[in-house]
């Protein structure tokens, strides 16, 4: 009888309840949404900070000169960069960078041209020089860290099985912890993709095929050095963890049941990212993008309730085997 409740214990969180208890949390608590919400009909119907006259002919400048003095085959590809560049650069909005999403608040117009709106077309704002934009980007990463910060505490409390109620310090707590957690996590991925882009801009000096391929065998190696880390924040919001412990143990849990961690992340993944290809269908000018506003927000908030979910089954699954393993190791 023990036996066959030890081995009820140790099942791990299972793949499609995660994820509908995911969207039942939401559903109860729908106004979970209102922060993607709130953040997409600011970035569609508000102010656009653009910095395309300013840094357009710089750019521009830049290449041409790197262009005079390269080969034919590295003009090509400065060329085409060039025009990449020229099409991020009207994309931007400065607005977007309130999104600091995986730990912040997720958008869906996050990156989009926004030329028109049901309302007509928005308000353009040109910004003059470089320190002002420094300073509006730092701004605004900042107090999308702390909203989205709030945000998922508020997810990480729903999910929550003991129902307890939102402490407002604590939450402050894990709002500047989550915002230490980002920059740590930056500091983590500068760290490793540095070098990395070094090398491989060396090696396209002399052939950029390879350089491609060494791209390409990099960034699988980097998605696996950094998966591990990928519940960081909810040790932070659904424990209340520092920020090293919180890393140490997302490794933790990870490591533990990689197979079904790595399920459900590409589950999520395509989720989240299959629907934004409808959900982004519609033009900017027509009411139908709201529909799409709401649809992401519901999808992307229900998915990282599910995150949080899964993670503390997870937790819960990792802590009953290792005392199964202690029990068995003293038998």
């Amino acid at each position: 009888m023990n036996t066959k409740i030890d081995e009820q214990k140790l099942t791990p969180p299972q793949l499609i309840p995660t994820i509908l208890a995911g969207f039942n949390t939401v559903a109860n608590h729908i106004g979970l949404i209102l922060f993607p919400l709130g953040l997409d009909l600011l970035i569609w119907f508000g102010p656009q900070l653009k910095l395309e006259k300013l840094l357009k002919p710089i750019y521009s400048n830049a290449i041409q000169t790197l262009i005079a003095y390269n080969s034919a085959e590295m003009r090509q590809l400065l060329e085409a960069s060039q025009t990449e560049m020229e099409l991020i650069l009207s994309r931007i909005n400065l607005t977007s960078s309130l999104s600091t999403f995986p730990i912040g608040i997720p958008s869906l117009l996050y990156g989009q041209e926004i030329n028109e709106t049901p309302l007509g077309a928005p308000t353009i704002y040109e910004l003059p020089s470089i320190g002002l934009i420094f300073i509006i980007t730092t701004l605004f990463i900042f107090l999308g860290l702390f909203l989205g910060s709030l945000y998922l505490a508020a997810i990480a409390q729903s999910t929550n099985q003991d129902n307890e109620k939102l402490n407002p310090t604590v939450t402050i707590k894990k709002m500047v912890k989550g915002v230490g957690l980002s920059i740590l996590l930056v500091l983590i991925l500068v760290v490793l993709v540095m070098p990395v882009l070094f090398i491989i801009s060396l090696f396209s000096l002399f052939s950029p095929a390879l350089s491609q391929i060494l791209l390409i065998i990099s960034t699988f190696i980097l998605i696996w050095l950094l998966i591990p880390l990928i519940f960081s924040p909810h040790g932070v919001f659904a424990k209340n963890m520092g920020i090293f412990q919180s890393i140490l143990h997302s490794i933790k849990v990870v490591r533990s049941y990689l197979p079904g961690t790595g399920l459900f992340l590409l589950a999520a993944i395509l989720l989240a990212q299959g629907l934004d290809l409808l959900w982004i269908a519609a033009p900017s000018n027509s009411w139908l993008t709201l529909v799409g506003i709401i649809g992401h927000a519901f999808i992307y908030t229900a998915v990282i309730a599910a995150s949080f979910i899964y993670y503390q089954r997870s937790c819960e699954w990792t802590q009953e085997l290792l005392e199964r393993i202690k029990n068995i190791k003293k038998l």
